[in-house]
């Protein structure tokens, strides 16, 4: 099979989108026989974030846009792309990212992470919300197969978008390959780096409305006004600023343990790694996800979570996270103040973390997509 990959998220995402394609491209190079698959990858123009591996059987294929910019981008996804599909035998093309080009005609998969601005319009822009809703809808029709992410989005790509069922798999995401744990002496570069204190809750995430980070910090601050936590207990929120952030920062400002409250920004590979590490919880009670990365990630890297009963959050955490209503501060509090103040069930749920946290591999992750491809591939 020849296959050819829409690159877009591989190279500029930092978030899911990005991560899934970088896991995905190599473990599917590495799964299938050796001389049985060639991947082809576009690649946007210009300065990218992420570069690929070299390896015998990738192509790389360059775009150019004629105009800049996400308008170049659309330009040249929904004209030139098909053209340029349809110029070499493709066994077929995989946009891995929700979005198809117009029919090619070689046969297309699409895989789908979540369909949020249909849950929750009023966390997206008026125009954002319309544009991703003609074109998610269009790319599950024009797609001959569909890889959810989640059982929480094959219900929603059904309900929302009226999805044929018999055309959608579940893949579940794989913990990423390259986030591995940190060795004792590299953690205390990294504690230094950040200033890192002893005991931390951490949050990894887009900082936006859904992520529910708000109430996460009016749940420590309510623990350390009440004495129920050590004072010197801190929330450090490693991300970037996405949608409608403003209302966030602003009610922190409002909390009375502001100073306990820390913004570090966007932090990538080994020092992520050494960030989850030196966590005491992980807290990720959002209100709604397509799967939950942070989940894995830090029961990848030895550290227990606090997560959300709702969505697709409970397929990632399994039975080795600490479960809450996302909407109720108090129940957001008593997880915490339980997992900060009793190490012993602490350990027992790192300890299922790690052990769950294995099932979700590249190589399971790539052999099922692998199947898909032979089932539509010409």
């Amino acid at each position: 099979m020849h296959v050819a990959i829409d690159g877009k998220r591989f190279y500029l995402n930092a978030s899911g989108l990005g991560r899934y394609s970088r896991t995905l491209v190599p473990a599917l190079l590495d799964e299938a026989r050796a001389g049985s698959l060639t991947l082809t990858l576009f690649k946007p123009p210009g300065k990218v974030k992420f570069e690929a591996q070299p390896h015998p059987r990738l192509q790389v294929e360059t775009a150019h846009y004629r105009l800049p910019g996400s308008v170049g981008n659309a330009l040249w996804r929904f004209r030139k792309l098909p053209r340029l599909i349809d110029s070499e035998p493709y066994s077929l093309f995989h946009g891995p990212s929700h979005i198809l080009p117009h029919k090619t005609r070689c046969p297309m998969v699409v895989t789908m992470f979540d369909l949020i601005f249909l849950r929750y319009p009023a966390y997206f822009p008026l125009w954002d919300r319309n544009y991703y809703r003609y074109m998610f809808k269009k790319s599950s029709q024009r797609a001959d197969h569909i890889i959810s992410i989640s059982e929480a989005t094959k219900a929603d790509l059904i309900n929302y978008l009226g999805a044929r069922e018999e055309k959608i798999s579940v893949v579940y995401p794989a913990c990423d390959d390259g986030l591995a744990p940190v060795a004792e002496e590299r953690l205390e570069d990294v504690r230094r780096h950040y200033d890192l204190p002893d005991e931390y809750v951490l949050y990894v995430g887009t900082i936006e409305p859904r992520k529910n980070i708000l109430r996460t910090a009016q749940a420590i601050d309510r623990l350390l006004a009440e004495g129920r936590i050590d004072e010197q207990v801190m929330f450090l929120i490693v991300g970037s600023k996405g949608w409608f952030y403003d209302e966030i920062l602003k009610g922190i400002e409002k909390l009375s343990f502001r100073k306990n409250i820390r913004l570090v920004g966007p932090v990538f590979g080994e020092d992520l790694a050494g960030i989850y590490q030196l966590a005491t919880v992980m807290a990720f009670a959002s209100e709604f996800e397509g799967f939950g990365y942070p989940v894995l990630e830090s029961m990848q890297m030895g550290t227990a979570v606090l997560t959300s009963r709702i969505s697709s959050l409970p397929e990632a955490g399994g039975n080795a996270a600490h479960y809450v209503d996302p909407l109720e501060v108090d129940d957001i509090a008593e997880g915490l103040e339980k997992l900060i103040n009793d190490s012993a069930y602490r350990q027992a749920l790192v300890q299922k973390g790690t052990e769950h946290a294995e099932t979700f591999s590249s190589q399971a992750m790539a052999s099922r997509t692998l199947e898909i491809y032979k089932t539509i591939a010409r």
